[in-house]
């Protein structure tokens, strides 16, 4: 059931029970679970330059250990977030924000750090093209052409 909707997050329970071998009912049931227990989660993603964001840039940074569950709770709630991290080594925050524009990078984290005091960025990694996102392959436009399935297992 998860490859199937790793291929296409839209399907609708029936067709996911015809594709999977089991009935509507089970496919709800069992996206039920795995949504409460926090196994799968559903968004809605679009091209970055139609949605006026055309420019993604990964900014990891370091936080006292104390302050990470505020500092990843603040960056997640922005609307510009795409993705927030835990990771390893001295940087032990990873966040990537999608920006209007080039300048936009800089108000974005100068915002971000008034915000989070305690946060250091550490280095700044700015997207250029977008050629794959979660196994979906993007054109020039930012929009799907195609698809390369990730394996979640």
């Amino acid at each position: 059931m998860v490859d199937a909707l790793v291929r296409d997050g839209r399907l609708a329970p029936a067709e996911l029970a015809t594709r999977t071998g089991t009935s509507a009912a089970t496919v709800r049931r069992r996206l039920r679970r795995l949504t409460e227990a926090g196994v799968l989660a559903f968004r809605c993603d679009l091209a970055a330059p139609l949605a006026g964001h055309p420019v993604p840039v990964t900014l990891p940074a370091q936080a006292p250990a104390r302050d990470l569950g505020a500092v990843h709770r603040t960056i997640a709630a922005l609307p510009e977030c795409r993705l927030v991290a835990g990771v390893t080594g001295p940087a032990n925050v990873l966040a990537t924000l999608w920006g209007h524009d080039i300048a936009d990078i800089q108000r974005r984290e100068t915002a971000l750090c008034a915000r989070l005091p305690t946060l250091t960025v550490t280095d700044r990694v700015v997207g250029l093209r977008t050629v794959k996102r979660m196994g979906h392959l993007l054109g020039d436009d930012g929009r799907r052409t195609g698809m390369v399935p990730i394996a979640p297992w």
